[in-house]
């Protein structure tokens, strides 16, 4: 039955379904910590095996009617949980877990509280991807495999420990898909309907074999994807947020069954779009509340690990599909370079145009080289996937650590003019920090800036590796280890350095709002000797208070970032450069390096509200500037979207591996008219050398008549840094800041 007949039924069947969620586990989970506490000779990889056991045999699969997948599994999580919950959760809350999480808190509420940073208590949780193409070549019994081949060789008895449990979660997970059949045939035993009852036959017939074996059709190969990243994320309790690079993944399967006559092109368009539509029902998007989105990307176009461009008819049905179901999630990243065809810009063009608002633009001839320059072989880099937001990872080879440590560059940038406020900093930490004051000249000024920032970044260096080091006892991940090329053949964990790359990084947020401040100091006090920096320190702790006409000047005579000013555009560059160099190179304790990266989530509307005044004119708590994206003071006649592209022409982003991140409102009325407008911009932004463009096509006049009749516009769709939302979902606050940079836009 096509998905557009069945949808409302679809809807109506999971919603019922997830509403009755969580599930009580509570009796399991005593059941696993006691069988553990028998056994205190394991080691934690074996232990988190224990848990594969249990999940295995004992929580209930999940099979719909009106799905023709088989991969839910309820195991105790809540309906929005992104993974920290359900059953497996119960390895987190030993002993060792509940005290890195305590310390970790504890570390980062100072830094919390006085705006200049935040961060996850002990390490990345989410944002993981499957290995699929190992998955894809060798199946679930291939992988096994490698491990009883590999045990013959032990050298110890924590590699036989870690070769162990990985064979206990490939067997668990093959039985767990055994149990689908089971229950598939069971259902279908008193189906009366013949469509559904075909479908849970097929189901029935698959899941026993796929993906313990690779898979041969189309419709296995799209099982595969979605049970290896939901049935793995619920064992292990660490979030898979990419559900898989589409259209190069299952091109293969769909071209040999179009060929062959076992599929058309509407039955594979329609198995899509119930995959798709699974996230936004499963989270309740349409409920207030479910604003911050399920973290879940598909990833279309780049290229094959030869450098071949991918596109082909898969990436048309999957953008296709979400712009005519109008999904949320999951989000769409698109990945475009100079290689491929204008037909496909056209097609995101028309998706953006479209206000869906759920897409995000990656630019292979920026990303792949900046990931080749951190030392990663070109054919593993070519299969990056963006997870969770935009922050990429390579698909089947790397393990990072991405999304979890903010840092304010705005508020670091403070620091220098009263050092003494952050001394506990220098107490706990054991850092240096300088201050501006006896800086003769702007260049003595901005190094003391970069040596305050070397600092802090160490301190959230140290404190992410201090944890980061326990996460192979902290959330040992067995399971997904096999999947991610190397850690079987190092009989090592993913969480302790077994994937053949091992990234990190601190997001940095509010450059847009540095650049103005460091800009306006080096004119306002250096160049043009306006006010002197004490004048200027005691203007920015008054809040501006009687300052209104030297506020005024700072906003409007002082150049931007964003505006059309070659002074500017070359001290961009210089910034831009200097931070790469001063947040990336530190190693973490998984054998890899921290990385630079200009993701910053909603970390810089959190920031702003504590965050004083800044010498761009900014009074203290007004909003940070997004992502790599110029500030609201910025914008304006003066950075309009064509200036804004060309600002990028002289950064070179390839010094921010994991993804710079433009955000850019389309003021656009007329639908009809949109397409056109937005093929040019994504090739100009190719031209320009952007990383990542990220844009919300939205009619000011059509938001704030939501804000006033929400009812009116129930299907509105924004973009929100890494996540799209109903905006009648948003909080006030969110819902202004939209508002306010869609109507600087105009």
């Amino acid at each position: 039955m096509p998905f557009i007949d069945e949808r409302a039924d679809f809807e109506k069947e999971l919603d019922a379904c997830y509403s009755r969620w969580p599930a009580d586990v509570s009796d399991l989970a005593a059941e696993i910590a006691r069988r553990s506490a028998e056994r205190p000779e394991w080691l934690p990889a074996r232990r988190k095996a224990l848990t594969y056991e249990v999940m295995s045999e004992r929580c209930r699969v999940l099979v719909f009617r009106h799905l023709p997948f088989y991969f839910d599994l309820d195991a105790g999580q809540a309906r929005h949980d992104l993974c920290s919950g359900g059953l497996a959760r119960w390895f987190k809350q030993q002993p060792l877990g509940v005290e890195l999480a305590t310390a970790g808190r504890a570390w980062w509420k100072p830094c919390s509280d006085r705006g200049l940073s935040h961060g996850w208590p002990v390490l990345d949780d989410n944002h993981h991807c499957i290995g699929n193409d190992n998955v894809f070549r060798h199946g679930l019994r291939g992988l096994l495999a490698q491990v009883e081949d590999r045990k013959s060789s032990a050298a110890d008895a924590r590699e036989s420990a870690e070769l162990d449990a990985m064979a206990i979660g490939l067997r668990c997970l093959m039985r767990l898909a055994e149990r689908f059949g089971e229950e598939a045939a069971r259902m279908a035993a008193s189906e009366t309907d013949p469509l559904i009852r075909r479908r849970l036959l097929r189901i029935a017939d698959t899941a026993p074999r796929v993906p313990a074996d690779p898979p041969r059709t189309f419709y296995e190969a799209l099982n595969t994807l979605a049970f290896m990243r939901e049935t793995t994320q619920w064992m292990e309790c660490n979030g898979v947020s990419i559900l898989g690079h589409f259209d190069r993944i299952l091109r293969p399967f769909y071209e040999r069954d179009l060929a062959a006559g076992r599929i058309t092109r509407d039955e594979a368009k329609d198995l899509i779009s119930f995959l798709l539509a699974v996230s936004d029902v499963r989270f309740g998007m349409h409920r207030p509340g479910a604003h911050v989105g399920t973290n879940t990307t598909v990833m279309i176009g780049g290229c094959e690990p030869d450098g071949t461009p991918v596109f082909n008819d898969l990436t048309r049905m999957v953008v296709e599909a979400h712009c005519e179901s109008r999904f949320i999630d999951p989000k769409i990243n698109a990945r475009i370079s100079r290689a491929h065809p204008p037909e496909y810009f056209d097609l995101l063009a028309g998706a953006i145009a479209s206000g869906g608002n759920s897409l995000c633009i990656f630019n292979d001839d920026v990303v792949i080289p900046a990931n080749v320059r951190m030392g990663k072989a070109v054919e593993d880099c070519r299969l990056y996937v963006g997870g969770g937001c935009q922050e990429n990872v390579l698909e089947n080879t790397e393990v990072n650590s991405r999304a979890t440590m903010y840092l304010n560059l705005a508020q670091t940038f403070l620091i220098g003019f009263a050092p003494q406020d952050w001394d506990f900093l220098v107490k706990r930490d054991g850092i240096p920090l300088a201050s501006y004051e006896g800086c003769e000249t702007y260049a003595a000024f901005h190094d003391v800036f970069l040596r305050n920032l070397a600092a802090v970044t160490a301190a959230h260096v140290a404190q992410r590796n201090r944890t980061e080091a326990q996460g192979w006892r902290y959330n040992p991940c067995p399971l997904q280890s096999t999947t991610l090329s190397d850690c079987i053949d190092k009989a090592r964990d993913m969480m302790d350095g077994g994937a053949r790359y091992n990234f990190g990084s601190i997001s940095l947020a509010a450059i847009g709002t540095l650049i103005d401040s460091l800009y306006a100091v080096r004119e306002v006090v250096y160049a043009r000797r306006r006010l002197s920096l004490a004048e200027l320190r005691a203007h920015l702790a008054a809040d501006f208070e009687g300052q209104e006409r030297l506020r005024q000047y700072l906003i409007r005579r002082v150049p931007k970032f964003g505006q059309e000013n070659d002074s500017v555009r070359a001290f961009s560059a210089q910034v831009f450069a200097d931070l790469a160099r001063v947040t990336s190179g530190l190693p973490n304790t998984r054998g890899g390096r921290y990385e630079a990266s200009l993701f910053a989530f909603r970390s810089f509307a959190q920031l702003s509200g504590k965050t004083g005044a800044t010498p761009d004119g900014r009074k203290t708590g007004d909003m940070l500037s997004a992502g790599m994206s110029p500030s609201l003071l910025a914008l304006g006649p003066r950075c309009s979207l064509g200036q804004i592209l060309s600002s990028l022409e002289p950064l070179d982003l390839t010094q921010y591996p994991v993804v710079a991140v433009l955000d850019v409102k389309l003021p656009l009325a007329h639908t009809r008219r949109r397409a056109a407008t937005v093929t040019p911009l994504l090739r100009r932004f190719l031209d320009a050398g952007g990383s990542v463009l990220q844009v919300n096509s939205v009619n000011p006049d059509l938001l704030l008549d939501a804000r006033r009749h929400p009812d009116r516009h129930p299907d509105l769709v924004v973009r929100i840094s890494g996540y799209s939302a109903y905006f009648n979902t948003l909080p006030p606050a969110v819902q202004d800041e939209v508002i306010d940079r869609t109507l600087a836009a105009t």
